[in-house]
């Protein structure tokens, strides 16, 4: 009768867990690696300045595409254009809190 060693099993067990671990970790770092390299003639190009929601899956938003501002409209199925903006605003005027003060907020209702 075969019997097997339980201290063998459970370094083997160890083993394969360090290295999944370690894949995890690899994997992570690459990836945080390559979200960081963009190609630099791409980057601006398109912004988001403002967001309304307006339902729980519809929204509003301002879309800054190189100098012009665009309105669209963006539900769950589709994004439409509503407009388009004679005079652009100006993204220092748009502001969004921080995610501090929202959460101190909830804390405090």
């Amino acid at each position: 009768m075969l019997t097997t060693d339980p201290m063998a099993s459970a370094g083997k067990v160890a083993m394969f867990l360090v290295l999944i671990l370690g894949l995890i970790v690899g994997l992570a770092w690459l990836a945080n690696r390559v979200r960081m390299i963009q190609p630099s003639s791409r980057q601006g190009a398109l912004s988001l300045v403002s967001v309304l929601s307006v339902g729980q899956k519809e929204k509003i938003a301002i879309v800054q595409a190189g100098e012009q501002q665009i309105v669209v409209g963006i539900t769950a199925h589709s994004i439409s254009t509503l407009a388009t903006l004679d005079e652009p605003i100006e993204q220092d005027t748009v502001t969004r809190p921080d995610f501090a003060s929202v959460l101190a907020k909830a804390v405090k209702k």
